[in-house]
Formats: C-alpha cells, structure tokens, sequence
C-alpha cells in the first residue's frame, strides 16, 4: 500500500522531468555531434561567395583583411528568432560603422523571396541578409544545426564558433570581434 502510494506519488515528478529534458534538449541545438561540423577554431575559413538581399554578392575574398562575423540562421527557427534581436543591438549596431568589420547572416535553405518577405515583417533588422537555398555554402561549414555563428580574423583563420543558441553566446561573440579586432 505505502509503495503504491509512493508511486503514485512520483510518478508525476518523473513525467515531468522526462519533460523538461525533453523541452530543454530541444531548445539548446548545441548538443550536436562534433562530427555534424566540418570546421573549427583555428581552421582556415571556407570560401563564401553569397547572394544578398540587396542584389549584391558578398565574398569573404573581398572583405579580406577585416574581422568577419557569418551567422547561418533560418526564418523557421526558434533560437534563430531569439539570436537576431540580440545580434543587432549588440554586435551589427556596435561595429557596422568600423571599416575594420564586415557580417553576414545567411538563411540556410531559405530563397530571396522568402527572406525578402521576412524582412518587411523585422524591418529592424539592418543587418545584411543573404540566402543559400541548396545549402551550397552551409554544407561547407556543418551537415546540421543552427544558428551557427562564426568570427573569421584579418587573415581568414576562425577564432570563434558556435552552433546554437544561448544569451551568453552574444557575449562570447562580442568578444571574440574585440581581440580579433585588436589583432593586426
């Protein structure tokens, strides 16, 4: 009788902690395999070559020389939706101004309509928007998981690199373009 009323007891307890790892699993995309990434801290970065929304192409051969932050994200994407806000009030609205700092956030997946349409909905975003509906460029970075952000330094070696979403991550991005920007 005492063991059953026990269960009965813990029961509930146990469903929901089997629910909140659930739910917190889901939330923190960052317990991807290593192997879902094909690069690391210390790599050379990728060539990227990408169609912005504006119409022009960004290429990080062409903004050789400056400290670059690339963040892959999707309109679908819950964390994705937290990391923008964040990435616009302190990262973009911090250095766009610096001559010194280029970025680019790239909708894996996503066509220009799409992100065209997204963007007249978060006008607030100013930051460049690109698209890579085939993955043709996020496949040489990982297989899965985003948002992904990375900071490539003046001679195109990554010093930074994240794969999901959580508020220190803003921090930790912010410093890395700090000490990249204060490298030669």
């Amino acid at each position: 009788m005492i063991a059953r009323m026990l269960y009965d007891l813990f029961m509930p307890i146990r469903a929901l902690c089997l629910a909140l790892l659930l739910l917190t699993t889901a939330a923190h995309p960052q317990v991807i395999p290593d192997s879902a990434s094909h690069t690391k801290v210390g790599d050379k970065m990728p060539t990227v070559s990408v169609q912005q929304l504006s119409g022009d192409t960004f290429s990080l051969a062409h903004e050789s020389g400056k400290v670059i932050v690339v963040n892959f994200w999707a309109t679908w994407c819950g964390p994705c939706q937290l990391e923008m806000p964040q990435i616009e009030k302190q990262i973009w609205q911090k250095y766009k101004s610096s001559a010194s700092f280029a970025m680019i956030a790239i909708a894996r997946e996503q066509t220009q309509d799409t992100i065209a349409s997204f963007q007249k909905s978060h006008a607030a975003y100013s930051f460049p928007l690109a698209y890579d509906p085939d993955r043709t460029t996020y496949k040489l970075f990982a297989d899965s998981g985003i948002p992904r952000s990375y900071v490539v330094d003046r001679h195109g070696i990554i010093v930074y690199q994240s794969v999901g979403y959580e508020p220190n991550n803003i921090d930790d991005l912010d410093h890395a373009i700090q000490s990249a920007l204060a490298r030669k």
